[in-house]
């Protein structure tokens, strides 16, 4: 079956009907490559998206473990405290390095949380911005508001700008460890 396939192949190559199908055989391959490559390229996106919104919901989630926190221990926490108390499950170290950071400002009164998608991208929620927003380098004084009243000597009225960069950075540098 195979050879009478090819015989009949190789005869249509000969003949002037079978260059037409010739050429709609490769207008169909470079057609199929085309939208396979698109299709690629926009599954890539896709992905991205997913791993930011990944990165999203672990602040969300540390977030509502904080508010947990408040409400049954009257402060805010830090991870540790967060996982001692039950607020939320303990960090398994076999899962790869963490992700996201979270520190409470003086007293518990406030909290920020730091989270790393695998994109590369950061962002960040506070008690006063549940909804985590991207977090640009060196401008943490620029998007964290501050609690009322202000705290002095702090630069986001919760932790200082150095301390939110400093967690970014940490979590970078995890990620950065693990890749190489």
């Amino acid at each position: 079956m195979l050879v009478q396939f090819c015989h009949k192949l190789s005869q249509s190559l000969k003949s002037e009907a079978g260059a037409i199908n010739v050429t709609g055989a490769l207008v169909g391959i470079i057609v199929t490559g085309t939208v396979g490559g698109v299709a690629a390229t926009s599954s890539n996106g896709m992905i991205q998206t997913a791993q930011d919104m990944a990165a999203r919901q672990n602040a969300a989630q540390v977030g509502t473990a904080q508010e947990l926190a408040k409400i049954m221990d009257g402060r805010y926490t830090d991870l540790a405290g967060l996982e001692a108390d039950g607020h939320m499950p303990a960090y398994r170290a076999a899962a790869g390095p963490r992700r996201f950071a979270t520190q409470s400002g003086a007293g518990g009164t406030c909290f920020v949380i730091v989270s790393r998608s695998v994109t590369g991208r950061t962002y960040f929620a506070t008690d006063l911005i549940p909804a985590p927003e991207p977090l640009e380098p060196n401008s943490a004084t620029d998007l964290i508001p501050a609690p009322e009243p202000l705290e002095p000597n702090s630069a986001t009225g919760c932790l200082l700008s150095s301390q939110v960069q400093d967690m970014a950075r940490s979590l970078e540098e995890a990620a950065a460890a693990t890749s190489s």
